[in-house]
């Protein structure tokens, strides 16, 4: 994990076209200084990832850099439009229709930024972590919900919640 993830993931979190910032702002996000060429060289804020990991946390995120005033400490990110149609970030459902992290609420993308951070998955693995723990959540409460004396000698539950279904 780069050590730039704390900035991928707040610009995951924005809702808003653009942020500006300060190189403080930056900091207190990653909870460290940016290097010295950071305030010295404007070529360290190019959007060319290359081996840059500060520029593939945010272009990773959907974002680049639009104005970059080295000398008055301040960076403003901007949604990179062209690279959201790009298939990471955008998904195909089983059923082949087009799944987009742009209709997801800000809540929903919190929660799959935090099972990020928690599990150091991938946003995929993520969304598909806690899809389980939701399947898995509603079992449990199905089974407390089934009548104990209903059930049949040699049957199991999953066989009394496809018969609850059918009914």
């Amino acid at each position: 994990m780069s050590k730039y993830e704390p900035l991928k993931r707040h610009l995951l979190r924005e809702t808003a076209d653009e942020v500006p910032m300060t190189f403080r702002d930056l900091e207190a996000i990653l909870g460290f200084s940016l290097p010295p060429s950071a305030r010295k060289h404007p070529p360290w804020w190019s959007n060319n990832v290359g081996t840059h990991v500060n520029a593939a946390a945010w272009r990773e995120a959907g974002w680049k850099t639009a104005r970059v005033d080295v000398a008055g400490e301040r960076v403003t990110f901007v949604r990179d439009r062209a690279q959201e149609a790009t298939p990471a970030h955008h998904g195909v459902s089983e059923d082949g229709a087009p799944f987009s992290w742009d209709r997801l609420s800000l809540s929903a993308r919190r929660m799959v930024d935090d099972c990020m951070e928690e599990t150091g998955l991938d946003r995929g693995g993520a969304v598909a972590a806690l899809l389980e723990a939701q399947a898995a959540a509603r079992r449990r409460q199905m089974l407390r919900e089934m009548p104990v004396a209903r059930m049949p000698v040699g049957h199991d539950s999953t066989e009394l919640i496809r018969e609850d279904r059918e009914r």
